[in-house]
């Protein structure tokens, strides 16, 4: 069996729920009602969704009663087609492979009976987070301790996740330049685009419109992603795909306060890189910002991620996203694509 095959079997299986959770299914989730106290959760799936998220989070992992003490859900499959949310579930679910115990390496040789236990090991452990995750929500509705917010899942998240303050964050701190870095700058311009290199306009306006626009930024953080899932590289900003050198002043004239421009690109580049990634990506970037032919560009060299794949959260289509590099463009991989590609990259290295 392969992965895809593997992928399809999780999604014929049907989880089950605790008939206790019925009160809290019924408080959030918006089962087809114009109206509901709690709409933002939607249909009972989601809320299960991100009950599960809130769960592994939380580290809630809390195993259901009895078959007789339990509901069944349709099928994964068909909590609803072509979701995104699903493949979201499955992406986190693969990305704790170590939990789980699975080997991909070891997939195809497994016989049916192995193959259906691995199967029934993913779908308990969907089951025991969001009944932990369903758990905590009962409670704290049950104590009236949840304001009723549009972001309400998103707030729950933030409060049961282990932050730093702030002034202990990592942040995106410039390296020194030398002579020896810029002139290795200016060679890598010449020989243009790569697998390992590319170039980017700006950080955030688009040219078409001469203002900010959030693709830009996107465009940028996915080539990031890209690097971290494929192959070390380098991002350049300032610098056009004809290798033109446009430095970072466009990108300076966007911004409000004037009185220290770089500081104000810094620091906005930090805060985009954590929205899009959190902290735990910043140990593989080094940036600086080397001066080429009298203008100054933003050069970040970027690390393989040997630890893992590295997932792009797009929050304006709530979800998160894979990227690699091939040839010299970054590609989106599909949940199915994906699956192939991290057992073959980093499963089998292990």
């Amino acid at each position: 069996m392969n992965a895809q095959d593997f992928r399809n079997q999780i999604l014929m299986k049907k989880p089950r729920y605790a008939e206790s959770r019925i009160p809290v299914i019924n408080a959030f989730a918006n089962k087809g009602q114009s109206k509901s106290e709690y709409s933002q959760f939607g249909p009972v799936y989601e809320l299960y969704i991100y009950a599960f998220i809130l769960g592994l989070k939380k580290g809630l992992k809390l195993p259901l009663p009895t078959r007789k003490l339990t509901k069944d859900f349709v099928e994964i499959a068909k909590w609803k087609r072509d979701s995104s949310l699903v493949d979201f579930l499955l992406m986190i679910i693969f990305s704790h492979s170590e939990e789980l115990g699975l080997d991909w390496s070891e997939l195809e040789e497994l016989d049916e009976k192995d193959l259906n236990s691995k199967v029934n090991d993913v779908i308990e452990f969907i089951e025991s987070y969001a009944n932990g995750g369903l758990e905590f929500i009962q409670q704290e509705h049950m104590a009236d301790n949840l304001e009723k917010s549009p972001y309400l899942f998103v707030d729950l998240l933030a409060q049961n996740t282990t932050f730093q303050s702030h002034s202990e964050q990592p942040s995106l701190e410039a390296s020194e330049v030398s002579e020896e870095l810029e002139d290795a700058t200016l060679r890598l311009i010449d020989l243009g685009e790569s697998p390992n290199t590319e170039f980017k306009s700006t950080l955030r306006v688009n040219l078409h419109t001469n203002a900010p626009d959030s693709k830009m930024e996107h465009s940028c953080m996915k080539t990031l992603a890209g690097f971290m899932n494929t192959k070390s590289g380098t991002l350049l900003i300032g610098v056009s795909d004809k290798k033109e050198i446009l430095g970072l002043e466009i990108d300076f004239n966007s911004f409000s306060k004037k009185d220290d421009l770089l500081d104000e690109f810094q620091k906005h580049l930090d805060n985009i890189i954590e929205s899009y990634f959190g902290n735990a990506v910043i140990s593989l970037i080094n940036l600086s910002f080397p001066e080429v032919k009298g203008k100054m560009i933003c050069r970040l060299d970027v690390e393989f991620s040997k630890k893992g794949p590295v997932y792009l959260k797009n929050r304006g289509t709530n979800s998160e996203e894979f990227y690699i590099r091939r040839s010299a463009s970054t590609k989106a991989l599909n949940a199915s694509e994906m699956i192939g590609y991290i057992e073959n990259h980093w499963q089998t290295d292990s």
